[in-house]
């Protein structure tokens, strides 16, 4: 009995020992057709390091929000080291500063074309088509006009020559009648009379009701240097609008990040003022781009996301999404910012109104953080970056350890392109052992997957023998 029982404990402990190797075998055996997405890569002659920035369609099929369900894979099949930049909040813009707030001084007209006393200036602006003459009041309180003035336009001028800083935008304190985007132009000038206009994006607005929308910030397209200028702004065509103050935005310190762009599947109608998207990743978004497709329309709307159907809506913002104008040149709202949080991959969008959202009348797209594979090109090329696989295992390098390696900086190593891409349905998705068996075609994977196979029969075949010899 005693050698029966030694017998038995033998084959349990090689059994402990054989199992965790053969699970090890199965789980290093991946290869690029696991995966959902995955394309060839081609490097520059030489290269010994390179790196590869991954296009929105690789980022759209991530099943992780860290990024670790990416591999990078010779002509042999191997996996290569590699490391992921860009998922860290160094490469993020720093928070906006502002300057203080300025003062607007308003325009007037006067009677019968006449200079009005007590010192004012004249400023030629540009009204119907020709220059007309209009006045300032530069000197004394900033609201102070002359008795005889008769109107106070639309317009307001900021006097900005003593500024050395460079200005991205504006943040206008103003009051706006409710519920209508008000269009702000600006110009600068030197002397008053020979106006530049300078293009901006967005618009006021401010709508009525509890946790309504509200936008004060208007951004230039270039920055803009205001030195011996001033800033003129003007809302003609808008009634309620008076400009009280204005501060200056302040460029980030560091250089922006431009964000991939990936356009959504079309929504599905929930109801007659709600639409839902499923998005199927979990990269993170840092923005949502509505756009309105039916000219003059004007929408706001509340933005929620969630993981699951188990789950309750969470809130993610809210905006305006609107196009003013029926030519290329209409006016359309700026993509709205969300806040660093957990993935979501179900968007919902509700009109804060009632009013009817037709999913044929919206448009949507995502903006994601870039992403770079930094790797080793060890092995025989061509190399595949492989990209989206639920419950992968992390395998990156940090990158450092690839950099303390190179003499350079990441930005001087060569870049890879994009060649081929594939795209595959590797079993279930989810990374199982039945879904990641049937997905693995290559032979070097059926080979492996054999072995466990034989290696579990071989343990089963064994075991029943020693409980038989037991039972005898």
């Amino acid at each position: 009995m005693n050698r029966y029982r030694l017998r038995r404990g033998s084959a349990l402990f090689a059994a402990l020992l054989l199992a965790p190797a053969l699970v090890t075998v199965a789980a290093t055996s991946l290869q690029a057709g696991d995966f959902l997405w995955s394309a060839r890569l081609e490097l520059p002659s030489g290269a010994s390091v390179a790196r590869v920035e991954l296009p929105a369609e690789a980022l759209t099929r991530l099943q992780s929000t860290d990024a670790v369900d990416i591999r990078v894979f010779n002509a042999s099949g191997d996996a290569v080291g590699f490391a992921v930049t860009g998922m860290t909040a160094a490469t993020e813009q720093d928070p906006p500063r502002h300057t203080p707030d300025y003062k607007t001084i308003p325009l007037f007209s006067s009677a019968g074309g006449k200079p009005p006393r007590a010192g004012s200036v004249r400023v030629h602006v540009n009204e119907g088509g020709g220059k007309n003459a209009v006045w300032v009041q530069l000197e004394g309180p900033v609201s102070a006009r002359p008795a005889d003035a008769i109107a106070t336009l639309p317009s307001a001028i900021i006097n900005t020559r003593s500024l050395q800083q460079t200005w991205s935008g504006i943040t206008v304190q103003a009051t706006l009648p409710a519920n209508n985007p008000v269009r702000i132009t600006a110009d600068i000038s030197t002397d008053l009379a020979s106006w530049t206009p300078v293009s901006l994006r967005g618009r006021l607005y401010r709508f009525e009701g509890i946790d309504a929308p509200r936008n004060d910030t208007l951004e230039f397209d270039s920055p803009l240097v205001l030195d011996k200028h001033y800033l003129r702004l003007s809302w003609y065509g808008q009634d309620g609008v008076q400009i009280n103050t204005i501060s200056g935005v302040l460029p980030v310190s560091r250089s922006p990040v431009r964000p991939v762009r990936a356009a959504l599947a079309p929504p599905q109608q929930v109801d007659k003022a709600t639409l839902e998207w499923s998005l199927g990743f979990d990269t993170p978004l840092s923005a949502l781009a509505l756009t309105a497709l039916q000219p003059n329309s004007l929408l706001p709307v509340r933005v929620s996301g969630r993981n699951d159907t188990t789950q309750a809506w969470r809130r993610l913002g809210q905006t305006v999404v609107y196009r003013l104008g029926t030519d290329a040149s209409a006016s359309t709202n700026s993509p709205m910012p969300l806040a660093s949080g957990p993935a979501v991959r179900q968007l919902r969008i509700q009109t804060s109104n009632g009013m009817p959202l037709d999913a044929s009348g919206m448009q949507a797209s995502v903006e994601l953080r870039p992403l770079q594979v930094v790797f080793v090109a060890s092995g025989p090329d061509p190399f595949v970056v492989a990209v989206g696989r639920a419950q992968t295992p992390a395998a990156a390098l940090k990158l450092s350890d690839i950099l303390s390696a190179l003499p350079g900086k990441i930005e001087e190593l060569p870049l890879a392109r994009i060649g081929e891409v594939m795209l595959h349905k590797p079993g279930r998705g989810d990374g199982s052992w039945p879904g990641s068996i049937m997905a693995s075609t290559n032979k070097r994977s059926w080979l492996l997957w054999a072995v466990l196979v034989v290696g579990v029969l071989l343990l089963a075949g064994v075991a029943v023998k020693l409980v038989r010899q037991l039972n005898t």
